[in-house]
């Protein structure tokens, strides 16, 4: 029996489209800057972005474990090759462009400059594990390091059912977090004037420091699959929980959870909330789309920033509020155009080529679901 198709949410997509529009809005700031203290600020925490890509990350792989799980003879095999092929075609593509545009010569985030072995291994996924490639080949690729990681995991974690289970796990990762940095200080040796690359880079850009967004994903989907209906009761919790961590994220005040972590415990309040309200004013055409497009966008607004500033054209803009503003909506613009393009050509295509190794292995049984889940479109 062929599987029941599941219904794709657009709050989904509408999620990754907000995710986007942050990332794109963080970076475009440090380029044309505001002169504001209030619009820096909001416009700096745009690299919050990540870890909203993150909640909708956990989200949608729940989504479409729970859809499939049963309806495949080997669910694990078919999980990691659906992501391999999401995101391979389309980051190795980055890897190959960033190598051209960038060069190998030495950065903040690869003082020693790149070397041959970083390019081989950020192409298997693993420069989440070296201080020196976590960032440095494909700018921004960290997030792809941690996501890709993540799913090393998340099958074992789909056996955990209960929330006391993911919230033992959670508190588990709160203190392996902890010491995060001490760790890493002592795995890799770093003159003083490098030693940035692990207190100040590696300890949160890594798996470790970012997990517990996705376990706090994780349960916001339990929660969203187990109530249909949003009671009063969950409305007022929500509502209070969502005031006192946005107080501690306003206030960045000191405490044993991380800044990015409670914007991670935003999100999935704000994630649980869509999931019930779909405001038109969030979820709408313009973010779905740019949703679809965001992965594309997150590798290619970087590149795009580059390029104007190496045609001189950053500096027209010069410094101001508005200035900053209209420069973060061109690029958002030019990304969201290039974002089409390769979408079509380069992840579409490899979407439909893991489907298909999936049909082969599966000896072409019907119960295979080849048809786009929630899960299809990440980051």
């Amino acid at each position: 029996m062929v599987a029941k198709d599941t219904y794709k949410y657009a709050y989904i997509d509408a999620i990754r489209g907000l995710a986007i529009i942050l990332v794109v809005l963080v970076h475009a700031s440090q380029n044309v800057k505001p002169s504001s203290s209030l619009l820096t600020w909001l416009m700096n925490e745009g690299a919050r972005g990540v870890q909203l890509f993150y909640i909708a990350s956990a989200i949608t792989l729940c989504m479409s474990w729970a859809a499939r799980k049963s309806d495949e003879c080997n669910p694990i095999r078919n999980f990691y090759i659906r992501r391999f092929f999401r995101i391979a075609p389309m980051f190795y593509v980055a890897i190959a462009g960033f190598i051209y545009l960038n060069g190998t010569l030495p950065t903040y985030w690869a003082p020693n400059g790149i070397q041959w072995w970083f390019v081989p291994i950020t192409a298997l996924f693993l420069h989440g594990f070296h201080p020196e490639t976590i960032n440095s080949v494909v700018p921004g690729g960290w997030s792809v390091a941690v996501e890709m990681t993540f799913y090393l995991i998340f099958p074992a974690l789909m056996c955990v059912r209960r929330f006391s289970g993911l919230a033992l796990i959670l508190i588990l990762c709160f203190c392996l977090q902890q010491f995060n940095g001490w760790i890493f200080l002592h795995v890799f040796d770093y003159g003083e004037n490098q030693k940035y690359l692990v207190t100040d880079v590696f300890s949160f850009y890594n798996f470790i420091s970012q997990v517990p967004v996705f376990i706090i994903g994780i349960m916001a989907h339990l929660f969203i699959s187990q109530h249909k209906v949003l009671e009063k009761r969950y409305v007022a919790l929500f509502g209070a929980a969502f005031a006192i961590l946005l107080a501690e994220f306003w206030y960045q005040s000191q405490s044993l959870i991380s800044h990015h972590v409670i914007a991670g415990c935003l999100f999935a309040l704000f994630t649980i909330f869509l999931a019930y309200n779909s405001a038109k004013v969030l979820v709408n055409r313009v973010t779905v789309l740019l949703g679809k497009l965001s992965f594309s966008m997150y590798l290619i607004h970087i590149a795009v920033l580059k390029v104007i500033g190496m045609l001189g054209l950053t500096a027209l803009f010069g410094e101001g509020n508005k200035e900053s503003v209209l420069f973060f909506l061109v690029v958002l613009t030019i990304s969201a155009g290039i974002a089409c393009v390769t979408y079509h050509l380069i992840e579409k295509p490899g979407i439909s080529l893991g489907r298909k190794l999936i049909y082969r292995l599966e000896e072409g049984r019907d119960s295979v679901n080849l048809k786009p889940l929630p899960t299809d479109v990440v980051k």
